[in-house]
Order: structure tokens, then sequence, then C-alpha cells
């Protein structure tokens, strides 16, 4: 058969699996129901193999983004059609992931591309052609990621080096005698790690319609989730299992080098219930020149909703929207992102802060991702994937970000 006929072939082995499937019902007597799904199983599986024709006819008819020529090239069409391997079997037990053959398959395609193996019981890799893009829907939920500093590192057991610029120095002629000075001190900021997880799920249904690609399903929901998690962490996280958030150690008042470790500066909004504008210009200007030349706003949405409303002296407001669509809003002339875990307005409150995020906190990533099936059968009707991955952070350089807090003083 051609391409196209494979195709319809799949297709048609589809619509009779669904229209099987749906003769189980709670009514079903449960030899029946067995039988049912023994006939089901046997037209999955015709529909897996199909799927592996039609990768074989398309390899075979030529794809002309691939790369051709020397032995080394040919070497790399081979990493290139592993991964497209690894990512099609991979969708395949997405669909049946109870599924003995699509297991097998998956570890198979695992050792070919060469991934970090690990079987059923610690799950299985989620292959970068999936979690690539997965990791991207992550950024779009957490907006921080775009601003921290993020690292992948090969082990929970990393620190990172922080100068206290508090090397000192001297003035002499041009034969005077120079004698030493200070040298500057260092800081360990070490990250506390925890594994992010979430569980997604779909109902049986839909993993059984192949007119659902469960491929981007699976990215787009695990995506959300996991960068929602992430996003927590970062502001409020208490170290226990999990990142160490910005606002682990309460903001202080004092000046730099004088707060306690990992404190961040707070600004008093003037008032004890609101943000008064003068508290927006006073955290700019707080805020030594270096790390303000890379400043930017975050807080929540229904904070921006409030400040948005602020005018200065002269009437004017302090916020601009963005000119054209992707551009960001601006307050007092500084960019502004929105992350949906910061605190809202109230008393005693840290919602808005200011200041230069990739010197501010950083977050660490182990690199693996891996996703299992929850068999439990507690909700009847529904999969469930947990996946997960490890991930630390810790604030870094606590004289980098400013916070506003709402209080008088």
């Amino acid at each position: 058969m051609n391409l196209h006929e494979l195709r319809a072939e799949q297709q048609t082995k589809a619509v009779e699996a669904r229209k099987l499937y749906r003769r189980i019902t709670d009514t079903t007597p449960e030899k029946e129901a067995r039988a049912i799904e023994r006939e089901f199983d046997l037209l999955m599986a015709e529909h897996e193999a199909l799927q592996g024709q039609i990768e074989e006819a398309r390899d075979n008819h030529g794809d002309p983004r691939r790369p051709r020529g020397s032995e080394g090239e040919a070497r790399g069409v081979d990493e290139v059609r592993a991964s497209d391997e690894h990512s099609r079997v991979f969708n395949s037990w997405l669909r049946t992931p109870l599924s003995s053959r699509a297991s097998a398959e998956l570890t198979a395609a695992e050792t070919r591309a060469a991934t970090s193996l690990t079987g059923p019981a610690g799950g299985y890799v989620v292959p970068a052609l999936i979690g690539t893009p997965l990791m991207q829907r992550a950024r779009d939920a957490n907006p921080f990621r775009d601003l921290i500093r993020v690292t992948m590192v090969d082990s929970a057991d990393v620190s990172f080096p922080l100068s206290n610029s508090d090397a000192a120095s001297g003035w002499v002629g041009e034969a005077d005698t120079r004698t030493a000075t200070a040298e500057a001190t260092l800081d360990s900021k070490v990250p506390t790690f925890g594994t992010c997880y979430s569980y997604v799920s779909m109902t049986e249904e839909l993993s059984h319609d192949s007119m659902i690609d469960v491929g981007d399903w699976f990215m787009e929901e695990a995506g959300k989730a996991l960068g929602e998690a992430e996003l927590t962490a970062i502001v409020s996280g208490d170290g226990s299992d999990k990142p160490t958030g910005l606002l682990n150690v309460t903001p202080e008042s004092g000046a730099d080098g004088t707060r306690t470790a990992d404190a961040f500066k707070y600004i008093a909004s003037g008032d004890a219930a609101a943000i008064l504008p003068d508290s927006i210009l006073s955290t700019i200007y707080d805020l030594k020149a270096g790390y303000r030349q890379s400043g930017r706003w975050v807080m929540n949405s229904a904070t921006a909703g409030a400040v948005r409303k602020l005018k200065d002296g002269d009437g004017r407001y302090l916020w601009t929207d963005g000119l054209s669509m992707g551009q960001p809003a601006t307050l007092a002339g500084y960019p502004v992102t929105i992350a949906e875990s910061m605190p809202d307005i109230a008393a005693d409150e840290h919602p808005i802060a200011f200041g230069d995020w990739s010197r501010a906190y950083v977050l660490a990533q182990r690199e693996g991702m891996s996703v299992s099936v929850d068999n439990n059968i507690t909700t009847p009707g529904f999969i469930k994937f947990y996946i997960r991955y490890r991930i630390g952070g810790c604030v870094y350089d606590e004289n980098a970000v400013r916070f506003i807090k709402v209080a008088t003083a």
C-alpha cells in the first residue's frame, strides 16, 4: 500500500476501535466485556503497526529537510531518526500506556536513542522533540524563567559563588610603595532541590481518538502545570524539598550589606492598605545604578489593575501600555512582567518587586524529565500521567531587587 492507503487503513482501524469500545457499558456482562477488550487490543495493535509502516514509507519516500552526504552526516541522520522514532513510540505509549507492546517498543527506542533508560517502574524519559516544546509551555506559565538565571546541572550538590564586592583599593604616587589591600570575599549560594511534578489526565476515549494529537495535548497540559508549580516555588518556596523562594526570608528595611542573608530590601508603600505613587519612584532610585539599568517590575494581575491607575504630581499616569502586540507595559519607564503567584495588595504584604532578576535569583535544573502512569484506577475512565524532574533554586544576590511593602513605614 502507498502512504495514502496506509493512512486510510489506519483511520479505519481507529474508527472500528472506537465503535467497539463504546459497546462496553455498565450492564455489559464481564465475560463479554473481556472479549470486547481483547478484540479492541488487537485493533489497536494493528493501528500501531500501520503507524510503523507509515513512518517507513515516509523514510523511503525521502524527506528533503534531512541532511545527506558523507558518512559523518549519515550518522547525524541516524541520530535524528532515532529521536523521531523515540517520539513516535512515546506518543503511541501515551495512547495505550498499559499495553505491554507499547511499553516494550518505548524501552527499545530509548535504548537506541541512548537516553537515560529508567523503565516502567521509574518512568520513561520524555523525548527531546516533546520535552523541549513542553518546557517552552512551562516558560509561558512561569514568566520568571525568562527573567532569572536558569542553568542546567549534573548534580544537586552544586553551589554558586557570589562576590560581596568588598575589595579595598587605594591611591599612591608614581614611586610610592604599594601596600596590600583587603581581598574581596565570596559567599556561596546553594540552591535547595526538590522534585517538581504534576499529574495530568485524559479520558480513555480521548486516548483512542486518532484525530487528537496526544503528544501536543501532553505538552500543553504538562507544560502549564509544571510552569505554575515552578512559579509558586520561585516566589514563596520554603526550601523544603523545593526551591527556596524570593520571599522565604521576609524583606527588611536595612541598607545593603546589613540585612539578614537572602533578605531583600523593602520600600514602604506609604499607606497601610494601598500603593502610593511616590513609593514607585522611591523603589527605582533606591536600587544601585548597575542593577537599575536592567530593572523590570514584577506583580500579579490584580496589583497591575490597581497600579495602572496611579498618577504623578502633574496628573500623568505612571503606567503606559505597550504600543504593539507582544510589547510589555511600562511603569515609570521600566517594563512590567505579570506573575500571578506574587502576593495581592494587602497590609504588610510585598506585592511589587523591581530590579535585575538575572542577578537576583538562580534556578538550577537537572537534565531529564520522566513520566509514568498512575494505574491505580482512582478515577475510572481516566488515564493519569505522572510527570516529574529535579529542580532547585535560591536567592543569588539580594541587593539586585527591591520589594514594595504595603505599610506606612
